[in-house]
């Protein structure tokens, strides 16, 4: 993932806080917690090498074009396109998509990003999806049970329910994890406000990211079309952002749902 000694012992303690996500026995809460504590262990090794580049005087890493599949199974690609793009914005990138995820159609997210960030989402994202999923799955298996079979007419509406309730948790779990990713650039953003020489340089190359990245995102996506919009189930975003607003392993509580999708 990324050179040096440093970089090694760094990627195998963000690999084993992925492992920890992935399991299948993690509560919820630590899985999300994991992901983003492994998500601000390589913010912060990147900007402690973009600061250290910056101080030599050398040009800044690049900002790359990347694409990513939201697969289109189930008829679940909005919502997983969603979960992605939200943690995509908390790592401070952009997106656009292409394809709506109809007639159970892929969607492709457009990405930009510097090469740290998509490093980064590179092993963040497909952990997550794998816990997303399979929490997803669990978490509307039990709640269906609750539900007795006549209360639907048809099958078919009991099978548009539960997939209501999936779709719903993946974009509430998603941005449970992308608050806590995004609460971590802020304290990276605080603490290089507050210290000295080193922070300034680290203020400095926080602010020079993001302007080349949105001036990147402009230059190939200078007339974007508007997204359709879509509703999700109350009840299953809440579920799925419920252990995320429990959740605190000493960086401070989080709350206040805020919607991926309208």
């Amino acid at each position: 993932m990324l050179p040096g000694m440093d970089a090694d012992r760094i990627e195998g303690r963000v690999r084993a806080l992925l492992a920890t996500a992935e399991h299948p026995a993690t509560p919820r809460p630590e899985a999300e917690a994991a992901h983003a504590k492994a998500a601000e262990l390589m913010m912060r090794y990147a900007l402690d090498e973009a600061s250290l580049r910056a101080e030599r005087g050398e040009r800044p890493e690049p900002v790359v074009y990347w694409e990513r599949v939201a697969s289109g199974a189930g008829g679940h690609a909005r919502a997983r396109s969603a979960a992605c793009g939200a943690v995509i914005r908390a790592h401070g990138g952009r997106y656009a998509v292409r394809g709506d995820g109809a007639y159970r159609r892929d969607i492709t997210l457009l990405v930009v990003t510097t090469r740290a960030a998509r490093d980064a989402l590179a092993l963040l994202l497909p952990s997550l999806d794998l816990q997303a999923e399979g929490a997803a799955h669990r978490v509307t298996d039990a709640y269906m049970r609750t539900i007795p079979e006549e209360a639907f007419a048809r099958a078919s509406d009991r099978s548009r329910w539960a997939n209501g309730y999936f779709r719903a948790f993946l974009v509430g779990h998603a941005d449970a994890v992308a608050r806590r990713i995004e609460a971590a650039r802020v304290r990276l953003r605080e603490e290089a406000a507050t210290a000295a020489c080193a922070g300034a340089t680290r203020a400095l190359v926080l602010v020079g990211d993001e302007e080349r990245v949105s001036a990147e995102f402009r230059a190939r996506f200078p007339a974007l079309g508007r997204g359709r919009g879509q509703r999700v189930r109350a009840d299953g975003y809440s579920a799925g952002q419920a252990a995320g607003r429990r959740a605190d392993l000493g960086t401070g509580g989080l709350g206040g749902p805020r919607a991926a999708l309208s």
